[in-house]
């Protein structure tokens, strides 16, 4: 008896969800996973972002006049790393001095573990002395072009090169002009029939150093279309937010930021590896937590469906006074709930929407 009753309560609740869902109204099903964060595929490592965008600058001489789009394409970083890839661990500076910057670096590198994914992203003016040929960051409390007040790129190799020996991937995307003597060039391409989960694995497995810059030894624009971004911002925004696919390499993203980039801009962003710091071409992997379908007819649309016991389900509707399912189905991606041992655990055939 108990048995039976449990069965039928079990069976009561995968009659309502399937109410619920008939009742979509949308023309398409978003769906929005509930877990908070990603993990790094096949290794269990967290995902955490450093972000600066340096925009507003203090410089008495003029030498640094201020940005329009640094901390708002900081910004805009930050939210999509933490909302749609499951970054449980974002850290934003804006407007921030070479002491900030050089603090958060040294706190993320003690953060850091060694399954973990680590992503650092710089917008904000660069400088390249032609004399000696070194590049360097420049924070917003920099004097004019002394560059004891700058943030030399072999500091910043360093500070990467740190992070890298703790983490298992660790990406640098700088958004400023001669960005590009930061990286060695170098390229991993992931061919068409190696997009699969074989690939991933053994990718993820190996250690990666990876860079994207917004350019090589050259400017780089501010403000794209009135756009509120740089052009390499937006572009990369785009990708990351039209992305459908649950697993993205940088290989795949800067490859196609790179094309969009230069085919709309005069500007050409680059790619490759930190030197010396341990780079095994593996990848750093963006795993996408959200992913909407638009214009798709519902009932083409097949979902596995994890069923949870009462009190944890998570199929709900933002307008609870109705019997109307909301625009975006919300879906907990947790594993079944484990049944009474001495129980039979009840075959539920993958639904149709």
């Amino acid at each position: 008896m108990k048995y039976f009753n449990q069965l039928t309560l079990l069976s009561v609740l995968i009659l309502v969800s399937f109410f619920q869902l008939s009742h979509a109204q949308s023309r398409g099903i978003g769906l929005v996973t509930q877990t908070a964060e990603s993990r790094t595929p096949f290794k269990g490592g967290y995902y955490r972002a450093l972000v600066i965008g340096n925009s507003v600058y203090r410089d008495k001489i003029g030498e640094w006049p201020s940005l329009k789009t640094a901390v708002s394409d900081a910004r805009a970083i930050s939210n999509i790393l933490s909302t749609q890839y499951g970054f449980s661990d974002v850290e934003t500076l804006e407007n921030a001095t070479r002491r900030d910057v050089l603090k958060a670096l040294d706190g993320l590198s003690r953060r850091a573990l060694p399954d973990d994914n680590i992503l650092v992203y710089y917008a904000g003016h660069g400088f390249l002395d032609d004399d000696s040929s070194r590049g360097y960051w420049v924070p917003v409390d920099a004097e004019g072009t002394d560059s004891s007040t700058f943030l030399r790129n072999s500091t910043i190799r360093d500070e990467l090169n740190l992070i890298a020996t703790r983490s298992k991937h660790t990406l640098l995307i700088s958004d400023s002009c001669f960005s590009g003597t930061l990286l060695r060039q170098g390229t991993r391409g992931i061919r068409q029939q190696d997009d699969s989960e074989k690939y991933y694995k053994k990718v993820s497995d190996k250690k990666s150093v990876q860079i994207i810059t917004a350019g090589g030894v050259e400017f780089v624009d501010d403000n794209y279309q009135s756009s509120g971004h740089s052009p390499f911002t937006y572009f990369l925004l785009s990708e990351l937010k039209n992305n459908d696919r649950k697993m993205l390499t940088v290989s795949e993203l800067s490859g196609n930021v790179i094309k969009t980039v230069a085919n709309n801009v005069q500007q050409v962003p680059e790619a490759g590896v930190l030197q010396g710091a341990g780079d095994e071409l593996g990848e750093f992997i963006f795993i996408r937590l959200n992913v909407l379908v638009e214009g798709v007819d519902p009932k083409k649309v097949k979902v596995d469906v994890n069923v949870l016991p009462a009190e944890n389900n998570t199929v709900n509707s933002s307008k609870p006074d109705d019997l109307m399912m909301p625009e975006v189905l919300q879906l907990e991606q947790k594993k079944p709930a484990h049944a009474d041992v001495n129980a039979v655990k009840p075959h539920l055939p993958m639904p149709t929407l």
